[in-house]
């Protein structure tokens, strides 16, 4: 297996860890459960693990792919930044996961009702730019895999 497979596989984690995340953090919202919370949080967590996996693995592909004849450079820098983006704020999720499991893990700690929103509102975001840094990623041919 080659960065090229590995960034194939590894991109889907951090994009459906975080949507699934971010529902479990609504229910736990809505149903006011502390042991739901603390699952989103480890989710967030480990999309921010993942990602990390992603963005590094898609660096060591893009260095296979761009000798082909058919590799388009334009589309993949549009991909590029779009994860670069994904990357920042995922991260900023996993972080509010960190907090959410030590500083804020106490519902009655000053400030937890705006974190949890702050959390739900930055999730959203990371889940939004994740879809779309997918969806950018799609567009990038991969005839390499047919070598094999």
């Amino acid at each position: 297996m080659d960065a090229v497979h590995l960034h194939l596989i590894a991109n889907h984690v951090p994009i459906i860890v975080t949507l699934l995340s971010l529902l479990i953090l609504v229910w736990a919202m809505v149903s006011d459960n502390a042991d739901y919370r603390k699952l989103a949080f480890i989710g967030f967590i480990i999309a921010g693990v993942f990602v990390v996996i992603t963005f590094q693995s898609g660096e060591n592909a893009e260095e296979i792919v761009e000798g082909y004849s058919w590799f388009d450079h334009d589309v993949l820098e549009d991909h590029e930044h779009a994860a670069e983006t994904a990357r920042w704020i995922v991260l900023l999720t996993a972080l509010s996961g960190v907090a959410g499991l030590t500083y804020f893990k106490n519902e009655k700690r000053k400030g937890f009702k705006v974190f949890i929103w702050v959390s739900l509102a930055v999730a959203l975001a990371a889940a939004a730019y994740l879809i779309y840094t997918g969806y950018l990623g799609g567009f990038i041919r991969h005839d390499e895999l047919a070598l094999l």
